[in-house]
């Protein structure tokens, strides 16, 4: 049975999910939410409602102690079933860990929770869950799709969006990060498995000392003395960049999945009270941890997965008192692919991949580099316009000097360098190459004009270059079926003549 009083102080946007989730629980409903709104709040509010033994599973360390935390805060007493944790069998409210799940008896519920439910396609979770098949299931997550953006519809039924990070953005319980973003590295030939990159040709291409110097004077000049998490590819490469702040005089430290439990809450006790300044880190900060006062992250690992790239930018978006932004340093070129955090996602319970509902919209600070929404008139950081820049301007040195990249976007090296990155995760994920044309058309509003795999510049073409994309025009229109006026119109488009009578 439902109880009516709620103990807790719920914003509108919380108190809205809560009583949707509730009508939906024979759909096994997902609670999507952003990072930082409150679903562990909200979660805990559905606990008490229900009044139903409760099993809330997690599969970190800082999301069980967050979430029985929380639960014995609002007068709901919980157990810890995880290595290292007396067990109190007696409490109503069991807060597990999926790993020591696995091995123990599981206990009785009629509620299980799942947090961070991304992750629930894993074997492990399937394992737990088929013992629970006559009790409510919830899900919880930020990102409601597997790694490789597929949807979870074969485990859930239902989602139920509390609120959109834009809006939480603008009511000011989130801070819209500024986002300073690279030139990536070059990931041509580098696959991707199980969803993202392959980590030792990942790491291959990041960890040098070029773009180690370049992480450490991008973030003096934009971040300096702010407490930050950077984002690394492997454990080598998290510990080069702690030694390249330390070499600067900057207090930094590293931690890694390998870090025993007390130094790692040792390590980010000092970040939190100042000490230390940078914390670097190798696939440990993306989940399950809280540290509201963090001001800037350093994206230091490029992925192609939506989901991790939405979950390292929201490690510092929180908002709390005495905070006056979050500064977001792209030195891997996420934000080329997959776009700003703040961006609403067509979210889909299918196995179709999840899709943008707006185009990237993106454009370069031709002054200072930051990226910013193509709908404002002038760069919100500098205000710099681009109908004053002045043409196109000179590409400075990207690495060694403290600067991410300064052109604007409709420099065609800009644009050749994304459509380098788009091909090479295209082709490492297996996609048709219309994928890669659709999601340059998205990033800039035209289509790629290519010729053996390079972006050509329209305004600098070669007769040759002409010639061959004339011919693949009319390839195309042949091979659809259409007249080959559309090959001199496609043409016309791109260069803004007609096809000549030498170049057909």
């Amino acid at each position: 049975m439902i109880a009516t009083t709620v103990r807790q102080q719920l914003r509108d946007y919380q108190e809205r999910a809560v009583e949707q989730v509730l009508e939906k629980l024979d759909r096994r409903p997902i609670l999507v939410s952003p990072t930082g709104s409150g679903k562990t709040t909200m979660a805990t509010e559905i606990v008490e409602r229900l009044g139903v033994p409760t099993l809330w599973m997690a599969h970190r360390k800082e999301l069980i102690d967050q979430a029985a935390e929380r639960l014995n805060a609002h007068g709901l007493h919980a157990g810890i079933l995880m290595a290292g944790y007396q067990s109190d069998p007696d409490a109503r409210v069991q807060v597990a860990s999926v790993q020591t799940l696995v091995r123990r008896n599981k206990p009785p519920a009629g509620l299980v929770i799942v947090d961070e439910c991304h992750h629930a396609a894993a074997e492990t979770y399937q394992n737990i869950l088929s013992e629970y098949t006559g009790a409510v299931l919830i899900g919880l997550t930020a990102t409601p799709f597997r790694l490789d953006g597929r949807g979870l519809g074969d485990l859930f039924g239902e989602m139920i969006i509390a609120a959109w990070s834009d809006e939480l953005c603008d009511s000011g319980v989130l801070h819209k990060p500024r986002v300073w973003a690279s030139k990536a590295p070059d990931l041509r030939g580098v696959r991707v498995v199980a969803g993202d990159y392959s980590i030792g040709a990942l790491a291959a291409r990041t960890n040098t000392a070029e773009l180690n110097a370049d992480i450490v004077e991008t973030w003096h000049k934009r971040a300096a003395g702010r407490r930050t998490v950077a984002f690394a590819v492997d454990i080598e490469h998290s510990e080069a960049i702690t030694e390249a702040f330390r070499r600067a005089d900057v207090p930094a430290e590293h931690l890694d999945g390998t870090t025993p439990r007390s130094e790692r809450d040792a390590i980010l006790q000092r970040l939190a009270d100042g000490e230390t300044v940078v914390v670097s880190n190798c696939m440990v900060l993306t989940e399950g941890w809280d540290l509201p006062a963090l001001e800037c992250a350093i994206i230091a690992r490029p992925t192609a997965s939506l989901n991790l790239h939405l979950q390292m930018i929201g490690r510092v978006m929180r908002a709390c008192h005495g905070k006056d932004g979050a500064i977001v340093l792209d030195h891997a070129g996420n934000h080329h692919v997959h776009g700003l955090v703040t961006r609403r996602l067509d979210y889909t319970l299918s196995d179709e991949k999840v899709g943008f509902s707006e185009p990237l919209g993106l454009r370069r600070c031709g002054q200072c580099g930051l990226l910013f929404e193509t709908s404002e008139p002038r760069c919100p950081e500098c205000g710099w316009a681009p109908e004053a820049s002045g043409g196109q301007r000179r590409r400075p040195a990207i690495h060694g000097e403290g600067e991410l990249a300064e052109f604007d976007d409709s420099a065609f090296e800009y644009r050749r360098q994304v459509w380098v990155q788009i091909e090479a995760q295209r082709q490492a994920a297996g996609y048709k190459p219309g994928w890669s044309y659709y999601r340059f058309y998205d990033r800039f509003g035209v289509a790629p004009i290519v010729v053996a795999d390079e972006l050509v510049n329209p305004q600098k073409a070669t007769p040759a270059e002409k010639a061959e994309v004339y011919r693949e025009y009319l390839r195309i229109a042949a091979a659809k079926g259409y007249k080959p006026g559309w090959a001199a119109y496609r043409f016309r488009d791109a260069f803004g003549h007609w096809p000549r009578r030498e170049v057909a």
